[in-house]
């Protein structure tokens, strides 16, 4: 558990489930709310996305060890191991992050948090923490490059609506939104969305909602 962490507030635990190959988090027994990143998934028209497909891939692994990893880091008091031949490289991506952004910030709220926005929509943030007085929202992501803007647009929708979602459940005022690129040569890049910025994404995350509400309207009617 690193020193600058301080759990805020007491994060609910949501199960997760799938319906109609959407994910969605159960808040209470009669309300299931659809995920953050199904949203996303289903309203994107750039790319097709085989919601059929359960493979797990190495790329996909190695996130998914990569965040267990920071988790236990942050968090716990013991370091996240496993066997697995991708262990090690997503060990290797995790500590580029500790090293150049984590070990950095002046307090950790929480890790691997839950929030939830009103009966619409839940997601879980990769980090919650504050640098220099400002509140940021942050995901990381692992990489075999570097990025443009363009490319992680969908990253900085994601992380919008955890904002506004935090923002709304606990009363905060999240100031910015940070995506954390851990590239697989040992580089990264850290992109920082505020001010008027962020308002935009906020506002095209609700669009992407009302266009997911349309659907799923029409899907389960």
């Amino acid at each position: 558990m690193i020193n600058s962490f301080r759990e805020k507030y007491s994060y609910p635990a949501y199960s997760v489930s799938k319906i109609n190959n959407i994910r969605f988090y159960s808040i209470t027994e009669n309300l299931n709310v659809p995920s953050v990143t199904s949203i996303l998934r289903l309203t994107n028209t750039t790319q097709q996305i085989d919601f059929t497909s359960n493979q797990i891939t190495d790329s996909m692994e190695i996130g998914n060890y990569m965040h267990k990893y920071l988790e236990h880091y942050v968090s716990k008091k013991e370091e996240f191991r496993s066997d697995s031949k991708n262990y090690e490289i997503a060990k290797k991506l995790a500590q580029i992050i500790i090293d150049n952004f984590i070990n950095d910030l002046d307090e950790t709220w929480g890790t691997e948090v839950p929030v939830l926005y009103k009966d619409m929509y839940a997601g879980t943030i990769d980090l919650i923490g504050t640098k220099d007085g400002q509140l940021s929202v942050i995901d990381y992501k692992s990489s075999y490059r570097k990025k443009t803007k363009d490319e992680m647009n969908e990253y900085f929708l994601q992380l919008a609506a955890y904002a506004i979602a935090h923002d709304w459940q606990y009363k905060t005022n999240i100031n910015s939104i940070i995506v954390f690129l851990a590239i697989r040569n040992g580089d990264f890049e850290k992109t920082v969305i505020s001010g008027d910025e962020l308002k935009l994404f906020k506002n095209e995350w609700l669009n992407r909602l009302d266009i997911f509400t349309e659907l799923t309207g029409h899907i389960y009617a």
